[in-house]
């Protein structure tokens, strides 16, 4: 098992970023984000996701950041429609990939000594790849929003999965925004130190958006921060998958306490949504054709 390499599951997205009159094709999910602020970090990332034949130029932006894919096949990539006014933002998802298997996961597990669950809707793992994930008992840390989202219709709302408790018993380092935490709150009849001692979450991270947000420990201490100022809101898309990553980089990567870990993190956020840290034009995506089996490690 090694600590210096990290694997983030979860599907690499076709996005569609909605801006006024403004609408861009580019690459995305949790995997992308997460995935990019990991290995600028200098931290071996790789990368288990499902993407079509006919995307693969997914792969050719991935691999341009030194990131390794276990790329297994599908009919369709996961497709996210992100409508954005200010800090507000709304999600359609007309398509989606097949779920990550436990066949998947597998491949990975004795590769490295970090996993980073980044589900962006419940059928977007199989819960036996949760459960293998659990009986492995690496180091898991998880972004909740994939185990609160129900698809209804093409848009995206809120509503705990099933799955949700089987995921939370995997991690010990999750990530929920403040609508999320209180969505999951409601649905378990918890208050978050119950929340936190019933599945053993070591820290659980709560973000606020432009208001900032906290982390709070399973002994009790808590961290607070505050949102940085940003000159011009370019794409607050992506914000939370690099402050979490960011903020995971400092805790157990550099040995920072949870309120410095969140002040870097927050420094960071405020980048990306300014369009300084993962540039838009790194992320857009290429129309072309490729032929063979996509299968297996590129």
């Amino acid at each position: 098992m090694n600590v210096s390499k990290i694997a983030i599951i979860g599907s690499a997205t076709i996005d569609t970023v909605v801006k006024g009159e403004e609408s861009v094709r580019q690459l995305g999910g949790v995997v992308t984000y997460a995935g990019f602020t990991f290995r600028r970090h200098g931290i071996e990332t790789f990368i288990v996701s499902n993407i079509a034949e006919r995307d693969q130029s997914i792969l050719d932006v991935l691999k341009e950041e030194g990131i390794r894919v276990f790329a297994g096949d599908t009919p369709r990539t996961t497709h996210f429609i992100n409508h954005i006014e200010g800090f507000h933002r709304w999600q359609e998802m007309p398509v989606h990939a097949d779920p990550i298997t436990s066949k998947q996961v597998k491949d990975i597990l004795d590769l490295v000594g970090h996993l980073h669950i980044g589900a962006l809707h419940p059928g977007d793992i199989e819960e036996e790849a949760l459960t293998l994930i659990n009986e492995k008992k690496l180091i898991v840390s998880m972004d909740v929003q994939g185990f609160v989202r129900y698809k209804e219709g093409d848009r995206i709302i809120s509503r705990v999965s099933d799955n949700l408790a089987q995921a939370l018993s995997c991690a010990r380092y999750v990530k929920a925004d403040d609508t999320e935490l209180e969505t999951i709150l409601n649905a378990c009849n918890m208050d978050l130190p119950e929340l936190m001692q019933t599945f053993r979450i070591d820290e659980m991270v709560i973000t606020k958006g432009n208001r900032g947000g906290f982390v709070r420990s399973l002994t009790g201490g808590e961290a607070s921060y505050s949102a940085k100022p940003v000159d011009l809101i370019r794409n607050t898309v992506g914000a939370g998958d690099v402050f979490f990553a960011s903020y995971l980089i400092h805790r157990l990567y550099r040995g920072e306490d949870m309120a410095v870990s969140c002040e870097k993190a927050s420094q960071l956020a405020a980048r990306q949504i300014e369009g300084r840290y993962i540039r838009s034009e790194t992320l857009k995506l290429v129309e072309k054709q490729r032929h063979g089996n996509n299968g297996g490690i590129s």
